[in-house]
């Protein structure tokens, strides 16, 4: 028995200098797959717009919105999660509807935001029956959710400028 008490010392020593390297492990960043979530922000853009042209647009705004959500063009310091998108959205109204498709990409490294830019249309009934066409490019900015799932934290458009009048 004396013999290993008197190995203790050194075998607390040991124990001392790997527990930190085995924790540190545990806490080390995962490698993350930028592709796949790529593919999955790209995803949920698409499901997204699909969800608006089937249910409506606050049914999409709503269910895709992250609890923390809030818009530039209302007032984020006043309006944040549901109350923003209820705010910046309002109730459907017959004959309008928003349709959209991103263009570009891209997730952070540590895989927790990503985001989407592309071109919208927003039509709408004109007074003489004729549909009223406005497009322009938007901005989604998603957020990894802690049960995994991805939602927007804040989604902007930016309208096409008009055409310059006519010279004559």
């Amino acid at each position: 028995m004396k013999t290993s008490l008197r190995h203790l010392p050194a075998l607390s020593s040991l124990l001392l200098l790997l527990v930190p390297l085995v924790i540190r492990a545990d806490l080390a960043p995962k490698a993350i797959d930028k592709a796949s979530l790529k593919a999955e922000v790209a995803g949920m853009e698409d499901a997204f717009c699909t969800m608006a042209k089937e249910k409506g647009l606050r049914a999409a705004f709503e269910h895709f919105a992250a609890p923390d959500v809030a818009f530039v063009d209302t007032d984020p310091r006043r309006f944040r999660g549901l109350a923003a998108v209820r705010e910046r959205i309002g109730p459907d109204q017959p004959g309008v509807s928003l349709t959209w498709s991103a263009m570009f990409t891209d997730v952070s490294d540590d895989g927790t935001l990503g985001y989407n830019w592309g071109r919208y249309e927003w039509r709408r009934p004109g007074a003489d029956g004729q549909p009223v066409i406005r497009g322009g490019f938007f901005l989604t900015i998603w957020k990894r959710q802690p049960d995994g799932t991805w939602r927007y934290v804040t989604d902007n458009g930016a309208p096409d400028k008009p055409a310059p009048p006519a010279k004559k």
